[in-house]
């Protein structure tokens, strides 16, 4: 009998061991775990989808066996995946597609803009919309009026967006289809630019504005790609966001085609890991049920996306004080951006219908006097309905005070800070020094013991890992080196934190991601550099060598 026991105990012992080999080993390596900071291991073991441990190699070398996949890192650095809270994903085109959007951040001229737009309209039938995003007035040196795009083409209405997304420039064909001109009034949370001395709008149309170059029923729109060709065009992007370093996104604002999008993807077993935040045209059907919710490790729809104020690096967000610049209407400094159209009363009604339903609020909210009023509408609906650890959202949350962050900190609101100096820091300027020291705080919420997230924005700003990491840190302008609120700057592992645990704690899913530790989700990146021991003017030239997503090898090799 006592050699039965033994026998048994000693088969139990041997599967037990057995069951402790790892399916990959990455080994020889710098892995930045975050358990807490300045902690290193040298090497990780994943068994299926999650970390089983981290340690020294030889720790972690009783977990390799004959069948375990093993990576020598050769010194190289890992990190979590990091997690993009907010996204606007789109599809990606060649150029020679008629539905294909003009992709515009790297033009860097009027004369560069014209060109392209004219090659589009080369290829595009008479009479078609051609259009473009992501356009930047700071490189093309002025605002794309009406004039400049008419010498692209008279033939086709053209319609190209900000980079801020929130004001778009149009030709003078889009704006008589659509019967703009002198005697349109600017509308409630919107306006039209206007010649001076003139009450002719020249094109560029403002927030609610933009709406209006979409009013006609003559325009005729590009033909749209096939769902095949959607699919694939969605497959491309979220290809290039894994291989960026990015294993978790969330899309901050979702229809319910892009619902079947997403879950077709997760369906086929695409590595991406996505948070979806529904429209808010789309509220009710959430609330209803009529958009199924989902909470699991790839697909989590839990949450509506609320638009609450107006643009940072547009100049149109809505401020207590006047921006600092003359006002080309008056000729003064009176200038305090444009009123969101929704009232307080109107906010408060959506929040506590979104809040009351257990849904997560994702409001995007700039300019101080706006985010004050955010706050009050949450405060508000967690009076009438008391909800604990809701981690309701500011999206971008960008001109704070030391009032705002007491108020968020007190009502456990997550602040998800864009962190874009390095491509559009040289528009902050207009908002003067006393509140570009409150802009984006990262430091003093850090300090206050505030957790928040980091986002792109997406296209707003680039994507990729290693770009988003140095921006957070340095706060500089790429072209001018200046530095945007050098107090509120952050080291390397903080911002990684930030970007990874952070995102995690934002989409309640800390428990399960966004740190290297045993039982969390197998989402890492190799890099072939430390943004924690280099200069950090060199964090955007590090290359991510490899992503691993669930525990499989998903770029690199």
């Amino acid at each position: 009998m006592k050699y039965i026991c033994l026998s048994a105990f000693l088969l139990v012992f041997s599967i037990a061991a057995f069951a402790q080999k790892a399916d990959l080993v990455l080994t020889n390596g710098n892995i930045v775990t975050l358990k807490q900071k300045g902690d290193r291991a040298q090497a990780v073991a994943v068994a299926g989808d999650k970390i089983m441990a981290e340690g020294s190699v030889q720790e972690i070398s009783k977990y390799i066996d004959k069948n375990t996949k093993v990576i020598d890192l050769k010194g190289k650095t890992v990190l979590p995946g990091f997690n993009d809270v907010h996204q606007h994903p789109a599809p990606l085109y060649t150029f020679d597609k008629p539905y294909a959007t003009l992709e515009l951040d790297t033009v860097t001229s009027m004369k560069n803009l014209i060109a392209l737009l004219k090659r589009k309209a080369a290829i595009t039938p008479k009479g078609m919309l051609i259009r473009g995003v992501g356009y930047n007035e700071t490189k093309l040196g002025g605002q794309p009026i009406r004039d400049s795009l008419d010498e692209a083409s008279a033939d086709h209405p053209i319609i190209i967006s900000h980079v801020s997304g929130h004001l778009s420039a149009a030709n003078s064909m889009l704006m008589e289809m659509n019967g703009i001109d002198e005697k349109t009034a600017d509308p409630a949370g919107g306006a039209f630019e206007r010649y001076p001395n003139s009450k002719r709008p020249d094109g560029i149309c403002k927030e609610v504005a933009a709406s209006y170059l979409r009013k006609s029923t003559q325009i005729k729109y590009p033909p749209q790609p096939t769902a095949d060709e959607e699919m694939e065009g969605y497959r491309k992007y979220f290809k290039n966001v894994l291989a960026s370093g990015v294993t978790s996104i969330g899309d901050a604002w979702t229809t319910p085609e892009k619902v079947v999008i997403y879950r077709k993807l997760v369906a086929e077993g695409f590595p991406m890991r996505f948070n979806i935040l529904m429209g808010t045209p789309y509220a009710a059907d959430l609330i209803s049920g009529k958009i199924q919710r989902s909470n699991t490790d790839h697909l989590r729809i839990q949450g509506v996306k609320v638009i609450h104020g107006n643009s940072l690096s547009g100049k149109t967000c809505w401020l207590y004080e006047p921006y600092d610049m003359i006002n080309p209407v008056t000729g003064k400094k009176d200038y305090y951006g444009i009123p969101p159209a929704r009232s307080q009363a109107s906010l408060d009604s959506l929040f506590l219908a979104i809040h009351k339903a257990g849904l997560q609020i994702a409001c995007h909210s700039n300019g101080d006097r706006e985010i004050d009023m955010v706050i009050s509408a949450i405060e508000k609906a967690q009076k009438a309905v008391p909800r604990g650890d809701a981690r309701h959202r500011i999206e971008h949350c960008s001109i704070t005070n030391q009032g705002i962050l007491d108020k968020i900190k007190a009502d456990g609101i997550i602040p998800v800070f864009h962190c874009y100096m390095y491509e559009l820091g040289e528009k902050m300027q207009v908002y003067g020094e006393k509140r570009m020291a409150m802009l984006h705080p990262t430091k003093t919420a850090m300090d206050m013991g505030i957790v928040y997230g980091l986002h792109s924005d997406a296209p707003i700003s680039p994507y990729p890992a290693m770009i988003r990491l140095g921006s957070a840190v340095n706060r500089k302008t790429k072209d001018g080196g200046i530095v945007i609120g050098a107090n509120q700057r952050i080291d390397a592992e903080d911002a990684i934190k930030a970007y990874t645990y952070g995102g995690a704690y934002t989409t309640f899913e800390e428990g399960k991601k966004g740190r290297l530790i045993a039982g969390q989700l197998a989402d890492l990146i190799v890099l072939d550099q430390d943004p924690t021991t280099i200069d950090s003017d060199n964090i955007y030239d590090i290359k991510v060598t490899m992503t691993v997503a669930g525990g499989k090898v998903v770029f690199g090799k």
